[in-house]
């Protein structure tokens, strides 16, 4: 099997996670270059934490030799641009999320996709999670019956205030995930949606009309009802869960323990939480792109696809825009 050579855009959190994947973890590709700010490449190179060669941008990495794939990691207003870029120069696509940071510009990334027909997936974690993907397959399998209802929560420690100003928002950039994963575990598109905000923790959100606490009412197009709440406030730990309701019964995928052990003693019980959402996916987070490098290998179409990302931003947008307004906003 030839080995797919992978470039990167973006070596932050993410970017340096996928990079260490690649050069190790993940079978049938590896790691070619990474593009990064000429501030950062001085640094890297000069403390050893190059993890590859470095290039200038996303122009000098798509011209790399051997760079056959490329992964997106670059700030979410620059998504639209990279994605767009790596399709006209047919190398392979996995972005992380979002496609773009407004809908005109997911869809034209999205159009980019199917007018090149390039492999891409977008970075839906949470559907490579052994626990979703397990809830996933029990509702499919029909134990739980028809689905009625879905619920889903994610609470998260508040990023800086300076990458929030061009995050998108709160449901942009967070409740994002429970919204594709509402559409992953129902197997049915939302067709409108209703939402409040309140700010809780961080009054400068306000400069920018944004939130950290939202509630989002999701009526999906076969009439399964669903709610998503998302909070940057979560002092005990990382928080995220999900639970889908039917005729029989009703499936539920919660965070687990940092450790596979509980301390039952002197009428407590403890045990130790993920503080973070990367060591919390870490395995989803390489079986997703292994699942990107098999497709690619067997000449399948990636999943979850330029179109899951697509509907996901509309999602978000319809949120934003029912929050200000105050009602049910279709979506897309």
């Amino acid at each position: 099997m030839t080995s797919i050579g992978f470039g990167i855009i973006g070596l932050g959190r993410m970017g340096a996670f996928h990079a260490a994947s690649l050069n190790g973890r993940i079978a049938g590709a590896h790691l070619v270059a990474a593009a990064v700010a000429p501030a950062d490449r001085e640094r890297m190179l000069a403390d050893g934490s190059a993890l590859c060669t470095l290039v200038s941008d996303a122009e000098a990495l798509l011209a790399t030799p051997g760079v056959d794939a490329v992964i997106v990691v670059s700030p979410s207003s620059l998504h639209r641009e990279h994605i767009a870029m790596a399709a006209r120069a047919g190398k392979a696509i996995f972005s992380e999320k979002p496609l773009a940071d407004s809908v005109a510009g997911a869809r034209e990334a999205a159009e980019a996709v199917r007018a090149t027909g390039v492999p891409f997936q977008i970075g839906f974690q949470r559907r490579f999670d052994p626990g979703y993907a397990r809830a996933r397959q029990l509702i499919a399998d029909g134990a739980i019956g028809k689905v009625e209802m879905f619920r889903g929560i994610t609470c998260d420690r508040i990023p800086p205030v300076e990458f929030l100003r061009t995050s998108g928002g709160l449901f942009w950039d967070l409740a994002i995930h429970d919204f594709d994963a509402a559409r992953f575990l129902v197997g049915d598109d939302v067709a409108e949606v209703c939402a409040a905000g309140s700010i809780m923790v961080e009054p400068r959100l306000a400069e920018f009309d944004d939130i950290d606490h939202g509630i989002v009412m999701l009526r999906f197009r076969n009439g399964v009802l669903g709610v998503c709440q998302s909070s940057w406030r979560a002092p005990y730990g990382y928080d995220i869960r999900a639970e889908v309701h039917g005729e029989l019964g009703k499936v539920v995928t919660e965070v687990d323990e940092q450790f596979p052990a509980r301390l039952y003693r002197d009428g407590r019980l403890e045990s130790s939480r993920h503080d973070q959402f990367v060591e919390r996916f870490s395995v989803a987070y390489t079986t997703e792109l292994q699942a990107f490098v098999d497709a690619i290998h067997a000449g399948t179409p990636p999943s979850p696809g330029v179109e899951d990302g697509l509907k996901a931003v509309e999602i978000s947008d319809a949120a934003t825009r029912s929050r200000r307004s105050g009602g049910w906003v279709a979506v897309g």
